[in-house]
């Protein structure tokens, strides 16, 4: 198994130790491992408030250090969850570290970088994993957007409303020039109603398919002509000739619609409710939600006037987000990972390399692969996804040097290995590795270990030992 093809060590390209290490993985875990389901009749892990804690900052951001956790559990479950919510009124650490990087306007592998990086050092996690949530959803990316310019524009836009009224969101992403462009909004004329945004708008925005009919498509299209984006992205223009004011019935409901109306009458559809729950709760909770589940969910979300941040509030307090199901039930996403690592233990990083990091995995952000988003789930994983995630963990635990080194962040308060393996299962697991693959990883930790700790210890096994754990499928689950 090559870990890393840079690294070296004698005759070998991983070193003795790596390809220990390496050959550990293999025999553990395989290349599309996920952890066994527990028993029914198992503890709830998050009955406890370290873990309820660490779980609600892996959903709701992209994991937090030890030393952040046990902030937030001091803190206590709710005050935490309205933390995270109410974050408007609260400067934001990554702007005052963003100015310290050099960024090159007209690359596009620098935008990602740019978002990365406040994603790394940002006070708002939720903030911004809500702007990813919506860049999944609300697509648009390089693929037929050429500007920067008018993709940068758009993620503030998803930043900016990312709790905001889902019935504004719409209405804005309707006449954003990299959606226009994306969808063929601008080529969408009275005479030529294009369909494409009509249709993506009921079926991936808004209601789902099975809520709408084809004659519902052709009156939305008719709604939204008339829209024009310049050659270079920088203005959109509506051109009343060029819209379509005559009578349309949509939903059962007919007048002079303009685009506006069509998201309004949308909003207004139990089947918008139920969808936009059902979406939100997938992504921070868990897959296939139930039916009662999903319809309080919806409730709030009509009752509160389409508002998003009550709908997140809900969910993050409610018994399903804290229960034995949703623990560790989702696949981190390439962009969780890499975030999350480096947040967890730490590490500072410029931000170049990451963008490539995450499109090795399958993510590439601001390109994703159709209308529809990332499939994400199970998908993020397959032969070559493992092996780019494993050599990610790698490259920032094993080959990284220096006092900001990852075994260095947890040590606090031990003094033996064992005492060491113990504070990284319950640091980096939550403590939640039992059977074969403790056993054999105990085996692996301990194997001539000195009685206390050494400082080569700690930089060379103590960093393999941090591997394996993040390595592993129970760090590889959200």
């Amino acid at each position: 198994m090559t870990v890393s093809p840079d690294v070296k060590d004698g005759a070998t390209r991983f070193g003795r130790r790596g390809l220990l290490t390496g050959g550990l993985l293999t025999a553990l875990f395989g290349r599309e491992a996920v952890v066994p389901p527990r028993a029914e009749a198992a503890p709830n892990p998050l009955d406890a408030p370290w873990v309820r804690t660490a779980h609600l900052l892996r959903r709701a951001g992209f994991g937090a250090s030890p030393a952040e956790v046990d902030q937030f559990t001091a803190m206590g479950y709710q005050a935490a969850v309205d933390w995270l919510l109410f974050y408007d009124n609260r400067p934001d650490a990554a702007l005052k570290k963003l100015p310290t990087f050099s960024f090159d306007t007209k690359k596009r592998e620098d935008l990602k970088r740019w978002w990365l990086l406040r994603m790394r050092y940002t006070d708002r996690p939720l903030q911004e994993k809500m702007t990813l949530f919506w860049h999944g959803l609300l697509t648009s990316g390089f693929s037929k957007v050429n500007s920067i310019q008018a993709l940068e524009e758009q993620n503030e836009f998803l930043r900016t409303n990312a709790l905001g009224n889902y019935q504004t969101l719409l209405s804005g992403i309707s006449k954003d020039p990299s959606m226009l462009h994306w969808l063929d909004g601008n080529n969408s004329r009275k005479r030529s109603p294009n369909e494409n945004y009509g249709r993506e708008l009921m079926e991936l925005f808004s209601m789902g398919i099975g809520n709408y009919t084809e004659a519902d498509v052709k009156s939305a299209a008719r709604a939204f002509t008339g829209w024009l984006v310049n050659k270079d992205y920088s203005a959109v223009e509506f051109r009343t000739r060029e819209w379509d004011g005559g009578e349309k019935t949509f939903l059962g409901q007919t007048g002079r619609w303009d685009g506006n109306d069509i998201i309004d009458i949308i909003c207004r559809q139990r089947a918008t409710a139920e969808y936009i729950s059902r979406r939100l709760f997938s992504f921070f909770a868990y897959r296939n939600p139930r039916p009662e589940t999903v319809s309080r969910l919806a409730d709030v979300f009509t009752g509160s006037g389409y508002n998003i941040r009550m709908v997140m509030r809900e969910i993050f307090l409610s018994p399903e987000f804290s229960s034995a199901q949703a623990y560790r039930a989702l696949v981190k996403s390439p962009v969780e990972l890499v975030i999350g690592t480096l947040r967890t233990l730490e590490l500072d990083t410029d931000g170049e390399g990451l963008a490539y990091q995450t499109r090795s995995m399958g993510q590439d952000i601001f390109n994703p692969p159709n209308v529809a988003g990332w499939p994400g789930g199970p998908a993020w994983l397959n032969s070559a996804t493992w092996l780019q995630r494993v050599n990610y963990v790698n490259s920032v635990v094993v080959k990284r040097r220096g006092p900001d080194g990852a075994v260095l962040a947890m040590d606090s308060g031990t003094s033996t290995p064992t005492g060491l393996l113990q504070q990284y299962i319950s640091k980096l697991v939550d403590g939640q590795m039992e059977g074969e693959r403790r056993t054999a990883i105990e085996a692996f930790a301990l194997a001539g270990a000195p009685a206390t700790l050494t400082p080569q210890f700690m930089n060379r096994q103590g960093r393999h030992l941090v591997y394996l754990l993040m390595a592993g499928p129970e760090y590889q689950l959200a």
